[in-house]
């Protein structure tokens, strides 16, 4: 079976309404990325690469990725592949990095001096409502009942960056937990030394950041969701931002950038 079979096929499986929130996941965290920021892919992260690839077409055309695949830093974009990345980015990059170089020089140096803008969306299997966060497993750390892979660097990263991204597919109460069965990445209520932090959470029902008092606050609803949806896919109680706003929906040339150039086979479906 080809890919082109083969993501089709996963492709009709979706609704209507999944595909569409697919979309906007994709174009909500495009259009916070920045021109200029420092976009790190994870490897088969197919909503934030499409993400990254639609800011690159669009408003921020000077962002420089970091593709895992190769540990390589390319400027320009690429279409989505199923496991075929290192034949775009490799031969296109403009510098190699080996995994030393990345986590003892480039991380610390944007992550705690700012310059460029480190951007990642990362996806948690546990969120608490401060924005702290489970990447190791569920239950017990000695008999756990679900092991994953790991939390790589979101232990350091969250510890000193100014802003923090996370996304989720799916918005349910498995995901936001009163209190995480192990922590892996800090939440960020705020700084004792006058420095404000914050976590950005982009689901298919809205976008969530630090609020005032620390906690995950609903600062968007994604078009056609309501606050009670919200709530009761939710495991804790939410702040709500006093000027909650709908989410833009995605834009006629933003999808025809993503079905044409930058995702034809569907792989963020």
């Amino acid at each position: 079976m080809t890919h082109a079979i083969a993501t089709r096929a996963a492709d009709l499986r979706l609704t209507d309404r999944e595909r569409d929130q697919a979309n906007q996941i994709v174009v909500t965290m495009a259009r916070l990325i920045e021109d200029g920021d420092f976009l790190a892919e994870g490897i088969g992260t197919f909503l934030p690469t499409a993400a990254y690839m639609l800011a690159k077409h669009t408003h921020a055309p000077h962002c420089i990725s970091l593709c895992p695949n190769g540990n390589t830093l390319m400027a320009g974009t690429r279409a989505l592949t199923l496991g075929h990345d290192e034949f775009e980015t490799i031969p296109h990059a403009s510098m190699w990095l080996d995994y030393l170089q990345i986590n003892t020089s480039y991380m610390p140096a944007i992550f705690i001096g700012g310059r460029p803008r480190w951007t990642e969306f990362m996806r948690p299997a546990q969120i608490d409502p401060t924005g702290a966060t489970n990447n190791v497993c569920i239950g017990p750390h000695a008999r756990p009942t679900v092991r994953f892979p790991g939390s790589a660097g979101i232990p350091d990263a969250s510890t000193v960056a100014r802003r923090f991204y996370y996304y989720a597919p799916r918005h349910t109460r498995q995901l936001f937990v009163p209190k995480l069965d192990f922590c892996s990445g800090a939440g960020h209520p705020g700084d004792a030394h006058g420095q404000p932090q914050s976590v950005t959470v982009i689901t298919n029902l809205g976008v969530l950041t630090s609020g005032p008092t620390g906690h995950l606050q609903v600062t968007h609803l994604h078009p056609g969701v309501t606050r009670a949806q919200v709530e009761e896919h939710t495991g804790f109680a939410l702040d709500w931002a006093p000027d909650l706003a709908v989410t833009a929906s995605p834009s006629v040339d933003e999808l025809r950038w993503l079905d044409a150039a930058i995702d034809p086979r569907g792989l963020r479906f």
